[in-house]
């Protein structure tokens, strides 16, 4: 077994540092050979997985000792005098290797790596040997200098000779070969043995292959066409990459569909603007959109700011509430109509001339047509607070009314709906038929649709007074109604809501769902938003009639829900509970409260909102004198 014995160990390869020589001091402790008292080396690479001997030959961990036992076959006193004698690299010298290397590398192209042959040579004493033990072999290899991972890094300098392009070319033929499975495999086991000099030349040669500027060598016209299919904030991000980036990504046509897409018609909101305040000054369609994406950031997230206190009908109930504009209209059961300004916050003038408290009020334009317990409808001009017309007709309490073109549609307690001309306040039509108090009316310009506490729901021709249709379906109150021209949708007590044709006067759709009362409904488009009186709020679809979300749950409304509005993006809804609450249209998900009155435990309430695109206006108060009654005013237009 002389010729059997481990290289000494000023022999063995230097390591070429602390983590490499406490690894190699680990091993040699650990493993020694089983014929008698000769010690061997065990050989890892860096990343303790494979070791590659010549030219991209891997031999991976053996499966029963879990490393490999490489050990020259020459004796130490014949190495050293073959290192005297300046042995060339080409020289062979063998080695045994201590496990069944056969499984390993069998199917293996040797010659090419540098293997000079395999022997199956045991070992003097391997007679004595039990049969579990491993037969050595004998295996061939190129000069210590080509073994990588036995210490150091191929790219170390100690005795490691330039690659050839024979050395290389089989090995990337080899991977070329293997599944992508495999490639990815091998990959990761090459990063592991790279240090970071060579990761970072890796990184060099890698990182340019990224960087390909196909919008500067396409035409201008197809470089438009790619953008125009991403989002406007992914045109924002790519507008920061470089100038010509820059200048595509601020083409104003492009923004101007983008902003099409998302609902924005027109740049008059980038016109009332002061200068110091438009981002994107030279494109008005991309700050259009920036200040649209700004707002919708502030009613999601953003901090809430202090809100305007508009104080006024002193601890009287606010009944009805229209906002518009700069102007705010709020009517009272204590018989005064109020103007504020939104700017302000001030009242601006107070219109006195109803005898009975005013249930319900509509604007439009600089006109406020307004309805009361003492049976007449007053028309005011609301920049000076001159009363132009009071219409007098209806024997109770005028209820409800809608407004379409130059006329106005009132429904009364004494089961009667009457036509009026605005302008000079003349009489067009009674329209009778209900045997029982109008409650709600809808107007469009053509049809007039009244719901009333009979039951029932008609449809009346504005310009002839005709009732075309009596819907029959509800068997109690019918207490709200939405109307778009095509669909007529109703609410009632029976805690039903059903979708009507307005030209047919069949029922398209019965909706079922809430408990009680549906107190407010709002429709737009085929999106129905309702609000009823046992707490919740409903999406629906009212084309095919499917509920698409409830807004409920733990941060969900405690009490009666008084009022509701919507858009494309966001439900705000108010309740008997003191809150508003803000929901995401899409998902049904609540996103915070934006109103929480600290009398809400208490009798605090929210009787009415209003919203805008910038701003909320909110009606509060109480019926037991807990909570002051207040315009509050939330605006959301802010950097």
């Amino acid at each position: 077994m002389d010729d059997l014995l481990t290289l000494p160990k000023r022999e063995r390869r230097p390591c070429r540092s602390l983590s490499e020589r406490r690894s190699t001091r680990t091993l040699r402790s650990r493993k020694r050979s089983h014929t008698g008292d000769e010690e061997s080396l065990s050989i890892f690479s860096r990343n303790g997985s494979r070791w590659t001997v010549a030219d991209g030959v891997t031999i991976p961990r053996s499966r029963a000792g879990g490393c490999l036992e490489l050990v020259p076959t020459m004796s130490a006193r014949s190495l050293r005098a073959l290192k005297r004698k300046k042995a060339q690299p080409e020289d062979p010298v063998p080695y045994k290797l201590s496990c069944d290397i056969l499984s390993i590398v069998e199917g293996s192209d040797c010659s090419k790596a540098g293997l000079i042959g395999i022997e199956d040579r045991p070992s003097s004493d391997s007679a004595d040997e039990s049969p579990s033990r491993k037969r050595p072999f004998t295996l061939s290899l190129g000069p210590p200098s080509v073994l990588r991972g036995a210490g150091g890094s191929p790219n170390s300098g100690v005795g490691t000779p330039p690659l050839s392009p024979t050395m290389v070319v089989p090995w990337t033929q080899t991977f070329c070969a293997w599944s992508e499975q495999q490639k990815k495999f091998a990959l990761n086991e090459l990063l592991g043995t790279l240090n970071s000099k060579e990761i970072r030349y890796l990184h060099g040669m890698i990182e340019p292959q990224f960087k390909r500027d196909f919008l500067t060598h396409l035409p201008s016209e197809m470089s438009l066409k790619i953008l125009s299919y991403l989002s406007p904030l992914d045109l924002m991000r790519c507008s920061e990459v470089c100038s010509h980036w820059k200048g595509l990504c601020n083409d104003q046509l492009l923004w101007r569909k983008k902003c099409l897409e998302h609902g924005i018609s027109d740049t008059s909101a980038v016109k009332k603007r002061r200068k110091a305040a438009i981002p994107f000054r030279s494109n008005p369609w991309k700050a259009a959109y920036c200040i649209k994406y700004r707002i919708e950031f502030n009613w999601r997230t953003a901090e809430l700011r202090p809100r305007k206190v508009l104080k006024g009908h002193d601890d009287h109930v606010i009944t009805c509430l229209q906002y518009s504009g700069n102007r705010i209209i709020s009517g009272s059961d204590d018989n005064t109509l109020k103007v504020w300004s939104v700017t302000s916050g001030k009242c601006l003038r107070t219109l006195h001339g109803h005898t009975g408290g005013v249930w319900c009020s509509q604007f439009i334009n600089n006109t406020v047509i307004s309805g009361s317990t003492d049976r007449t409808l007053k028309i005011w001009n609301s920049e000076t607070g001159i009363c132009l017309h009071t219409l007098v007709g209806h024997t109770s309490t005028v209820r409800c009314l809608a407004v379409a073109d130059t006329r106005v549609v009132s429904g009364s307690r004494d089961a009667s709906l009457r036509v009026w001309q605005i302008q000079t306040g003349e009489l067009l039509h009674v329209l009778m038929g209900h045997v029982a108090a109008v409650r709600c009316v809808q107007f469009d310009g053509q049809y007039v649709v009244s719901g009333s506490y009979d039951c029932t729901v008609r449809v009346w021709m504005a310009d002839s007074g005709e009732c075309l249709h009596v819907l029959q379906g509800h068997n109690n109150r019918v207490y709200s109604l939405q109307f778009d021209g095509t669909h007529i949708v109703s609410g009632s007590l029976d805690t039903s809501i059903r979708v009507w044709d307005v030209v047919s006067g069949s029922c398209l759709h019965t909706l079922w769902g809430h408990q009680s009362l549906t107190s407010g409904m709002e429709l737009s488009g085929d999106i129905l938003v309702s609000g009823n009186a046992d707490s919740t709020v409903k999406v629906w679809n009212i084309v095919t009639g499917q509920c698409l979300h409830t807004f409920h749950g733990q941060k969900g409304h405690q009490s009666a829900v008084t009022s509701l509005q919507f858009n494309e993006k966001f439900a705000v809804t108010s309740s008997d509970d003191g809150t508003v609450k803000l929901w995401d249209m899409k998902t049904g998900e609540f996103i915070r409260d934006l109103v929480s009155l600290w009398s809400s435990r208490s009798g605090g309430v929210v009787w009415r909102v209003c919203c805008s695109e910038q701003k909320l206006v909110c009606a509060v108060g109480s019926r037991n004198g807990t909570e002051d009654t207040k315009l509050l005013v939330m605006d959301f237009d802010h950097m």
